[in-house]
């Protein structure tokens, strides 16, 4: 499994994102569970969209998880001097280094939109060590795998175990930065709304967010139109508040404004709404 990830790391980022293309493509004329998924998650979140708007956004959704899938074993063995040339723009970059420069640490909200595993190498090239959660994938050798390649730029790994969670108090204590995929169906949370649906949400951010006193900042790495990337930073005040049931719609308020800007880039095969409230029908089961 790693040489066939290094074999494909060698190929250049253009032809990594045609054949993302035909995959992403493949996954939609083929009727994929992708695409299944994807189209009912849209149907959900843009109601009000025609039939004819959905078909368009699953297919070119579709076609960008296919590129970010061919992607990303170039971001995990590429050097990552060689990843910065991957990036064109930096928008809100202002609002991570006052978070930085208030010495508070940075609670980096990283949700599956565009490239996140780019952010990384980034991350680590222009500003330095992060401590990232890391739950690993149910088969072991992928984990062991995916581990490696994300240390290799020198940031933490932790795993999702009280210990684990603990050093990320301990990170932002320090000062330090920690990333946490915020948009994850978590073991434990609450329903808040999402695209007017409830969404079982993560309640670790909150809680890193108002013990620790750290700056939370959603950030996304968007496909622009030449094939590379723009940073996209924008800060999220009110998940520092006391009130959980605020603090987390506040969160997906935020992330809600970022996917619609680039729905597109969203990953909507995603099964974001498989943990329904008692008494609500999984949506993605057959009827």
């Amino acid at each position: 499994m790693y040489l066939l990830i290094r074999m494909i790391a060698l190929l250049p980022r253009r032809l990594l994102q045609v054949l993302g293309r035909l995959f992403g493509l493949w996954l939609f004329y083929s009727r994929s569970r992708s695409r299944r998924i994807t189209e009912i998650n849209l149907a959900r979140c843009f109601p009000e969209n025609a039939d004819r708007i959905n078909h368009g956004l699953a297919r070119e959704s579709l076609i960008a998880t296919g590129q970010t899938a061919f992607e990303t074993p170039a971001v995990w063995c590429k050097k990552s001097k060689h990843l910065l040339t991957w990036v064109d723009n930096q928008f809100g970059e202002e609002d991570l280094q006052a978070a930085i420069a208030d010495g508070n640490g940075v609670l980096l909200l990283v949700p599956h939109i565009g490239n996140w595993e780019l952010y990384n190498a980034f991350y680590s090239e222009t500003i330095g060590q992060l401590t990232a959660l890391f739950k690993p994938p149910k088969l072991k050798a992928m984990a062991r795998i995916i581990e490696r390649v994300r240390m290799r730029y020198g940031n933490q790994m932790v795993p999702t175990t009280p210990r684990g969670l603990a050093r990320l108090f301990k990170v932002l204590k320090q000062g330090g930065t920690v990333a946490v995929l915020p948009d994850q169906v978590p073991e434990a949370g609450l329903f808040v709304p999402f695209f007017g649906q409830a969404a079982f949400t993560d309640r670790l951010v909150h809680r890193l967010a108002l013990k620790s006193g750290a700056t939370p900042l959603l950030v996304a790495l968007i496909r622009n139109p030449r094939g590379r990337f723009d940073v996209h930073y924008q800060t999220v005040p009110d998940l520092g508040q006391e009130d959980e049931i605020l603090a987390l719609t506040a969160l997906n308020v935020a992330v809600e404004y970022l996917v619609r800007q680039y729905p597109t880039q969203y990953q909507w095969e995603y099964k974001r709404f498989k943990k329904q409230p008692t008494g609500m029908q999984d949506p993605y089961k057959p009827l």
